[in-house]
């Protein structure tokens, strides 16, 4: 089943074409590599497939759906996102808790779990701040 398609999709910068017709299938289960040198459009095209931009031409359909005209989080919210080369995590965090903050745009609180949630932040900070001390 195709899950991803972009069919013709372009992207300029004032008169410059950044990313021209790029055209990609990629199924359902699938991994795929998009590999070139510098200069050659990569990150353009991930930032279109992620909303960052919008194209010039094309269609990008994920899921038999349109993504164009999407903002990056309603784009996230379908399953697509990204990662960046240059990882900022949060230093006072743990691990698990940096992972946690990439699930949490897929997670559904309530008004009294967010609150808890606050709540704990502010429980760990201070038990971190102890940790330092020691």
């Amino acid at each position: 089943m195709e899950l991803l398609k972009t069919d013709g999709v372009s992207k300029v910068f004032g008169g410059l074409k950044a990313v021209s017709n790029f055209d990609i299938e990629i199924n359902e289960g699938e991994l795929i590599g998009l590999i070139g040198p510098n200069g050659a459009g990569k990150t353009t095209a991930f930032n279109l497939l992620t909303g960052v931009y919008q194209p010039t031409t094309g269609t990008i359909d994920f899921a038999g759906k349109s993504l164009v005209g999407l903002k990056p989080y309603q784009i996230t919210s379908r399953g697509i996102a990204r990662t960046f080369q240059n990882i900022r995590l949060f230093s006072e965090l743990t691990v698990l808790d940096n992972v946690k903050i990439a699930y949490d745009s897929h997670a559904k609180y309530s008004l009294v779990e967010w609150s808890l949630y606050f709540v704990w932040v502010d429980i760990s900070k201070k038990k971190m701040k102890s940790l330092k001390k020691v």
